[in-house]
């Protein structure tokens, strides 16, 4: 039996793709998830899952490797985000599309805002785990006293 060329290449294209490190990214990034410890800052008011609803994660681990993830929307949407530094203590977060939001550590919460003024919002800390004895406890979350302070360590002055 003669496997057809189309197969052939088809193959060769999936082994050499599955070889790159593209491919191994994710098992780096799947591992990090697993170390790394996460403070979890939402929208004051906002309902979560609702048309409002805007969340910052920032994850670090002891390494000092970290990511953001900003996830938006009634049915959450999440997206990975750059760190910059902004000076004076703030940090910045980029996005995909360019956009870049300031950040500034106010007491426990985060005054996130855009350059042009458009966007200026208060973010704060945000419960992962059980409520009403119902859901799983978030073991990699930063409890509230100690999220201002692990987003300043971890994020603010890069």
């Amino acid at each position: 039996m003669r496997i057809p060329p189309l197969l052939v290449h088809a193959a060769a294209v999936l082994a050499l793709a599955s070889a790159t490190p593209a491919g191994q990214a994710g098992d780096a990034d799947a591992a990090f998830f697993q170390r790394a410890r996460v403070a979890q800052y939402a929208v004051q008011g906002a309902q979560a899952p609702g048309p409002g609803h805007e969340a910052l994660g920032f994850w670090a681990d002891a390494a000092g490797a970290t990511r953001v993830r900003y996830a938006w929307g009634a049915r959450p949407r999440e997206i990975p985000l750059a760190v910059t530094d902004a000076g004076d203590g703030d940090f910045a977060l980029r996005f995909p599309n360019g956009l870049v939001l300031d950040v500034t550590v106010q007491d426990d919460a985060l005054r996130v805002r855009d350059r042009s003024g458009g966007y200026d919002k208060r973010f704060e800390w945000k419960y992962e785990g059980p409520v009403a004895g119902r859901g799983t406890a978030c073991g990699a979350c930063v409890d509230e006293p100690d999220a201002a302070d692990f987003v300043r360590r971890h994020f603010a002055g890069r």
